[in-house]
């Protein structure tokens, strides 16, 4: 991947607070100049969407979210992004293994 730009550390910065701001309802308090190094790392890792993703997830799922502490744990935000999906999809699979016994028993019994 291309080594980020000051810019678009600064604009996960910005999405990060805006986000903050729409689910919480107040304003975080963030060093910018602090917050740039945290975003540099993120972003060597993620494209620029992934990491908007990460920051989706973490501050609609996380009690308390902290710009600090998800630029040292975004690691821990992808692992749980990740196991949340996979339940999701096997809850996906067992909700339509289980509409088709339905349906097998309403035809078999004549069941409406």
């Amino acid at each position: 991947m291309a080594t980020p730009t000051a810019q678009a550390c600064h604009a996960l910065t910005t999405y990060f607070i805006g986000k903050y701001e729409e689910v919480v309802g107040t304003r975080p308090v963030v060093n910018r100049n602090k917050s740039k190094a945290g975003a540099y790392g993120l972003l060597m890792d993620y494209t620029p969407s992934q990491a908007r993703e990460l920051v989706d997830y973490y501050i609609e799922h996380w009690d308390n979210p902290s710009i600090q502490w998800f630029w040292y744990n975004y690691d821990a935000v992808d692992a749980a992004k990740t196991e949340h999906a996979e339940k999701e999809e096997s809850a996906r699979k067992r909700r339509e293994v289980t509409q088709a016994r339905l349906e097998e028993w309403r035809n078999r019994w004549k069941k409406s």
